[in-house]
């Protein structure tokens, strides 16, 4: 394991300035082919040679090789409808177990693992769990506790699992979905309260490690990243941000706390929703962060219980509650009837996204704040194509026009919670029809989908519109598996 901006020094700088290449986690990806030292010598003389230009697009040839997308080789068969697509493509997003050996960035794990597709050619958190919705409803059983053994290999390792398996996301994690992994696991062959017990361990330090005193005071708690410059996976863009820095002290950490939320970027974490540079992370206590530490400790307790520790349990769940009564009494806005983030100075935001689902989920609301959220979020983010990420079209991908297929997973289930079935219903058909239309137009499943007009691209962001891809192709599986049931 690399960590190429260490290595490779003033090498690493000038590719990512360069602007030779339009996606700049390519050079933060790239494989070397000879040791960082032997790499900068040759720079070195190369700089010499060329007066100080050298041809950085040859000496990148010579030198480095670019990782292989996951699935480049696959070709939908024209014959095959959706269901068939998807069972199709999941050996060509799977990667065995990595080799320590290689000269990279990647954190090798010991046991295949799923990816997301696309540029994104490694094991990501929260995408993990939503794919591994998808894998247990295609019988790959297997493969998901593989997954699990990776992620509790990377508890053991760092005390957390990462945003994604490379060294520059050693810095902070995502929404931590790791116990609501381990529980539909075993379900699945059930087993809960034994596999449950097995991963005691890993569960308790990852809850630990989102309880640390720096991410708030309470009952609730926000995201944050250990950094506090430049992101190494998109160097030359945040050095655009320096001046900038040196005046709004902790941007950069805001920046790369919303890079842990999932959510990068949204209007969410902007007190100008049009301008990245009033970007407040850590100020905010999110709603949707609160309601998954929820169902880890009630996750927690129920491990606990099962493993006959029962006092342990009872504080587990007595936590719990008062994390569940902090969601309910500070989160949740009467004259809305809805669900909002809170800023630890300003009080509820006025952003309605659809993190506000998350508590119905959790089963954090009361059933009267569970009926006014169902019809907020059906008057205010219910479109054509299933559920908008926020009202605001910042040009930000976590924002309208963009739907992502976790949280349309996430407001169906919560919205059954409640007994708001016809709502699920129609919310799950929509990005079904969605998927379907994307699908039968271009033969892709993609990471996100434009919800206003499903057969127009979606956008905004950093990089161009990825196919693949893990979620999406978990979520619709496990959607339509509803559906037929």
């Amino acid at each position: 394991m690399e960590y190429l901006d260490q290595s490779l020094k003033e090498l690493f700088v000038d590719l990512h300035v360069s602007g030779l290449w339009p996606d700049e986690k390519v050079i933060s990806d790239s494989i070397l082919l000879a040791p960082a030292e032997e790499i900068r010598a040759a720079y070195a003389a190369a700089k010499a040679a060329a007066s100080g230009a050298p041809d950085l697009r040859a000496f990148y040839a010579a030198w480095f090789r670019p990782a292989t997308p996951a699935g480049e080789s696959y070709r939908t068969d024209p014959a095959h409808g959706a269901a068939q697509h998807l069972e199709a493509v999941w050996p060509h997003l799977t990667r065995p177990a990595d080799d320590p050996a290689e000269r990279s960035t990647r954190v090798p794990l010991p046991h295949p693992y799923v990816i997301a597709g696309g540029r994104f050619q490694e094991a990501y958190y929260w995408d993990s769990y939503f794919t591994c919705l998808g894998l247990l409803r295609s019988g790959r059983q297997a493969l998901v506790r593989d997954m699990l053994d990776n992620f509790a290999h990377a508890i053991g390792q760092f005390g957390f699992i990462p945003n994604g398996f490379r060294s520059y996301f050693l810095t902070r994690s995502q929404p931590p979905f790791f116990a609501s992994m381990v529980a539909d696991y075993g379900d699945a062959i059930g087993d809960r309260a034994g596999v449950l017990q097995h991963y005691l361990a890993p569960m308790a330090r990852e809850y630990a490690y989102f309880c640390a005193p720096h991410r708030g005071t309470g009952d609730l708690t926000t995201y944050w990243d250990e950094g506090t410059g430049p992101r190494i996976e998109m160097y030359g863009t945040d050095l655009d941000w320096t001046e900038h820095a040196s005046r709004h002290l902790g941007f950069f950490r805001d920046l790369r706390a919303a890079c842990e939320s999932g959510w990068d970027f949204s209007s969410r974490w902007l007190k100008d929703p049009m301008d990245l540079g009033t970007i407040r992370t850590t100020e905010i206590f999110p709603v949707d962060l609160n309601a998954i530490l929820l169902e880890m400790e009630r996750l927690l307790a129920e491990a606990y219980g099962a493993a006959g520790r029962d006092e342990d349990a009872a504080t587990m769940e007595a936590t719990a509650e008062r994390r569940a009564a902090a969601i309910r009494d500070h989160c949740f806005c009467p004259e809305r009837g809805y669900f909002f983030d809170l800023h630890r100075d300003e009080g509820l935001l006025s952003v309605t996204s659809a993190a506000g689902l998350f508590p119905l989920w959790a089963g954090a609301a009361s059933q009267a704040q569970a009926d006014q959220a169902a019809a907020w979020a059906e008057a205010h983010l219910l479109r054509p194509g299933g559920l908008v990420t926020t009202d605001i079209d910042s040009g930000q991908q976590w924002d309208s026009p963009n739907g992502w297929a976790p949280l349309q997973w996430i407001a169906v289930q919560g919205l059954r919670h409640y007994g708001h079935h016809g709502l699920a219903d129609t919310l799950r058909d929509r990005w079904l029809a969605t998927c379907d239309a994307v699908f039968n137009a271009t033969g892709k499943f993609v990471e996100k989908y434009n919800v206003l007009d499903p057969l127009a691209p979606s956008g905004g962001g950093e990089y161009e519109l990825q196919d693949g891809f893990g979620w999406s192709n978990g979520v619709y599986i496990a959607l339509a598996a509803e559906r037929a049931a």
